[in-house]
């Protein structure tokens, strides 16, 4: 992914190690261990591309019911279960508005019965509700402490009601724990009563800045989480340029600005991308490069690869789009390509390594390291790997560090077997084949 940097006063672009070609991976590894650079960090890692973390927990919980407010009809309206609906919304206000704008709240803390409180109509709520195990974990915090942060809630207009922007779990499970036990105290949840939201992005921006989250999100409510957060800063005056709109979402978000940029890039997928991404269907390195093409060309690319879409070489493949010409087998002569000559060739593709793991009994490792040996000779002189470590690029063997100082110790294997199966040198390797 590339990443802003500034060197010098200069806005320069990074690139992570995995966004390179097998190739130059290899001559960049090859730098890094002529100049030592490899002792510095973890190779085996540094070039394998990795999924950002499964949840994230800094999005407070009624993040859920701004997705509602976002998603609702355009005319200015809240859709409440309740069918009560607050004042429409004016246009100077949607011009006014500002992120960081403050609104009212009650200067103490009300307690409502649960009645009186709604929530947004689950038909327009993207997010689910805790999983069962955090579901009965907060009953049994409200049970022992009480309701430890009290819920947002807007009263409407000319009524008694009032909806949860803030608490709708704890609303819940206070409900939960009067029908277990009949206590009345759990009818009534204490509330701050907020007044003066009348424009959605008002309320997404009290959303957004309350971040104090008690649940996980998972991946598919992360990523909605987070273009939402970017619609609702992208719309604001403050931010006029990409670089601190990234920034102002990681902050908000609580996520590395990496993941922010990463996710802001999703806003540009065709809704089928989109929905593969939502259902875990791809994964966010696909997606990204996907996000790249217009949504004509993605959706082609998607139809044509299958379940082969994660196959990052394949989609890169695809990517370039078809050649000018392009040699027909068949009719054994060059011919105008196609985007189906070109799917029919990137599916012929074959991975040009494969990993291979094996598992081996402590008192075998000596032999089975040894009858290795001539197996990464013959890949030496079939590939011609002249140059220091490229064998590794054709036949590489990885040892667990740390067992085969054990084994070395107990006698399992010797160092000069070590020494062998771990030599880069063509000189060394040819040997054995």
């Amino acid at each position: 992914m590339k990443e802003e940097m500034f060197y010098e006063g200069e806005l320069i672009q990074g690139y992570n190690l995995w966004d390179f070609s097998e190739d130059v991976q290899e001559r960049i590894k090859n730098i890094f261990r002529e100049t030592g650079f490899d002792k510095k960090i973890n190779m085996e890692t540094a070039f394998i591309e990795r999924e950002e973390p499964e949840y994230i927990t800094e999005i407070q919980d009624f993040l859920l019911d701004a997705i509602a407010v976002n998603t609702a009809p355009k005319n200015n309206f809240f859709t409440t279960a309740s069918g009560i609906k607050p004042l429409p919304l004016e246009k100077s206000e949607i011009n006014n508005f500002a992120l960081d704008g403050k609104v009212k709240f009650s200067d103490k803390i009300e307690h409502i019965h649960l009645s009186k409180l709604s929530e947004l109509d689950d038909s327009i709520n993207c997010f689910s509700l805790p999983e069962n195990e955090d579901f009965l974990n907060l009953m049994e915090s409200i049970e022992r402490h009480g309701v430890l942060n009290p819920l947002l809630v807007i009263k409407y207009e000319e009524s008694d009601q009032y909806m949860v922007l803030c608490g709708n779990s704890r609303r819940i499970a206070l409900n939960a724990l009067f029908n277990e036990t009949g206590n009345e105290e759990y009818l009534y949840a204490p509330c701050i009563v907020l007044d003066g939201i009348k424009d959605p992005q008002t309320l997404q921006s009290i959303v957004i800045e309350t971040n104090l989250s008690y649940r996980k999100l998972s991946k598919e409510e992360q990523i909605k989480a987070v273009l939402i957060l970017d619609g609702i800063i992208t719309k604001s005056k403050k931010y006029k340029n990409e670089i601190n709109i990234t920034d102002r979402v990681a902050e908000k978000a609580g996520i590395s600005r990496t993941t922010a940029n990463t996710i802001r890039g999703f806003r540009n997928l065709s809704p089928k991308a989109l929905d593969l991404l939502y259902k875990a269907h791809i994964n966010r390195s696909t997606a990204r490069l996907l996000s790249m093409k217009d949504h004509e060309t993605q959706d082609l690319i998607i139809d044509g690869l299958g379940n082969q879409i994660n196959d990052i070489r394949k989609l890169r493949a695809m990517m370039s789009g078809p050649a000018k010409s392009a040699y027909d087998n068949e009719l054994r002569k060059t011919v105008p390509d196609t985007w189906e000559r070109k799917m029919k060739r990137t599916l012929e593709m074959v991975p040009n390594t494969t990993k291979i793991t094996l598992y081996v009994a402590s008192k075998e490792v000596e032999g089975v390291l040894n009858a290795l040996l001539p197996l990464r000779g013959k890949a030496a002189s079939k590939y011609q790997a002249f140059k220091d470590n490229e064998i590794n690029k054709h036949f590489r063997v990885v040892l667990n560090e740390d067992h085969m100082e054990q084994y070395l110790k107990a006698g399992r294997v010797t160092q000069e077997t070590l020494d062998k199966i771990r030599s880069g040198e063509f000189k060394e390797v040819i040997k054995y084949a």
